[in-house]
């Protein structure tokens, strides 16, 4: 686990966590800015989920030290530093050895699925290690992938450490490993997230990967400008890794996963000249950074934005293989969207190699962008076919059930609606041909779990 390291404070239980799992799911905008209750209904029965004619939005790339990356990899290089290259993050998972257990075995109280298990059919595994009642590593993203680069399942998480009585957020990782088998235990294995920079002299610096111009909605900041940075979600897509920071994408070439030395809780060379990680045995490391251009910055929460081409946020990030595409999507509170000022699903489109598909410039324009009304979605999901798009929102209900809506673009169904787990965050689509199914995550300390449901379970009878 990491030392504490200086990033944002903010108030103890303030956090997106808290925030995000309190109040009631709310389908249509809020009254005193969308209208009379007929029209609010009116909108809700012909569906929510609809495009923005007009509207995109553009990321910027900006990616990180081309001689950091060429130091890391001389380092590799040489046997006294402890450090490996590998070829993508199937060892890392491969190695996996921290403990999943399936449904029927987690303990009483456990059930973050028990009320969405008695709608649908649903696979679910809890922690049985540590991190199931850690307030300091937090789940947020989950990715499935069926490639060479990874067969199994990638977990985002943050990490804070109590300052005071001051929650301070100070790192990130993900977790990789197989699937777990139905009956079956699983397992998964740290990743720790690094940023390669280089000095004004040249010497290679290796950071956190830390909060990063994130809204303040319902959070305490002090001294610091940044905010709260929660890995929202997380999308593998062929060589690449992306998690949602809020303010953009945080890109990381799977290429470039090591194997390091292991037994110091320290980030970077030792005195004994081996690289360590937090003593965790890989480290993946960032290559590159998004952010949107011309768009303003990311609102608080309970704020709406200023038009429906500005102000975007990042709130989670998933990836649809059905349209080769990543999309994201906003966490809104009430106050968040007007029927004028909607939250924004947006679709960014990838090359064959999972790579944001950008112009000579750097830059990727969005292929679509949604309109919609959902919120406290914490995670989205897609499925692309002929006429149309299907959007799943995982939205949170405190100590409560959340909801699942799916909502089909242009079928003039009202959406469909299921009870979801409590403390759900992101989603995954993961096709299968045992039965397509969706992937998702729950937070909150003693009921954290990893869970899959039947895509068609998920939506209206009928529905592609």
């Amino acid at each position: 686990m990491p030392t504490p390291r200086r990033t944002t404070a903010i108030a103890l239980g303030a956090g997106a966590a808290a925030l995000a799992t309190a109040g009631t799911v709310v389908l249509q905008a809020p009254s005193a800015q969308a209208g009379s209750a007929a029209a609010r209904a009116a909108a809700a029965a012909t569906g929510d989920t609809a495009p923005l004619p007009g509207v995109s939005f553009t990321l910027k790339s900006t990616p990180v030290s081309s001689a950091a990356l060429q130091q890391l990899d001389e380092m590799a290089a040489n046997p006294a530093r402890g450090m490996t290259r590998q070829a993508d993050l199937s060892a890392a998972a491969a190695g996996a050895q921290n403990g999943l257990t399936y449904k029927t075995g987690c303990p009483s109280g456990n059930d973050a699925v028990k009320a969405m298990d008695a709608k649908v059919k649903v696979g679910a595994w809890c922690f049985d290690n540590g991190d199931k009642s850690t307030d300091q590593w937090i789940p947020q993203g989950v990715a499935t992938s069926r490639s060479r680069q990874l067969d199994g399942l990638v977990l985002s998480w943050y990490h804070r450490h109590l300052s005071g009585d001051k929650w301070v957020t100070d790192g990130s990782r993900v977790t990789v490993g197989p699937r777990p088998r139905v009956e079956a235990k699983g397992t998964y294995q740290p990743v720790t997230l690094a940023i390669p920079t280089t000095t004004a002299e040249g010497r290679l610096v290796v950071k956190d990967v830390r909060p990063s111009n994130a809204p303040g909605g319902g959070v305490t900041t002090k001294g610091v400008a940044e905010a709260t940075q929660h890995q929202g979600g997380t999308a593998l897509a062929g060589d690449f890794l992306y998690t949602a920071d809020t303010a953009g994408l945080r890109v990381y070439d799977v290429r470039r996963t090591y194997r390091v030395a292991t037994g110091k809780n320290k980030l970077g060379v030792d005195a004994d000249g081996k690289f360590y990680a937090h003593n965790e045995k890989y480290a993946l490391f960032q290559t590159g950074m998004y952010r949107p251009e011309n768009a303003g910055a990311c609102p608080a929460w309970e704020k709406p934005p200023s038009a429906q081409d500005k102000d975007l946020c990042f709130s989670t990030v998933t990836y649809d293989p059905t349209s080769k595409s990543l999309v994201t999507g906003e966490f809104k509170t009430e106050g968040g969207v007007t029927a004028a000022r909607p939250m924004r699903v947006v679709r960014w489109p990838l090359n064959d190699d999972g790579s944001l598909k950008a112009d000579a410039s750097g830059r990727v324009k969005s292929s679509i962008v949604f309109g919609g009304n959902v919120l406290k979605a914490q995670g989205v999901g897609s499925y692309h076919s002929d006429g149309g798009d299907t959007v799943y929102y995982n939205t949170s209900n405190g100590g409560s059930p959340g909801t699942v809506y799916a909502d089909r673009d242009g079928d003039g169904k009202a959406p469909f609606k299921l009870t979801g787990p409590i403390g759900g965050e992101s989603l995954a689509y993961d096709p299968y041909s045992g039965g397509d199914r969706m992937y998702g995550v729950t937070e909150r300390k003693n009921q954290r779990m990893i869970y899959w449901t039947y895509r068609k379970d998920m939506q209206h009878p009928g529905m592609p």
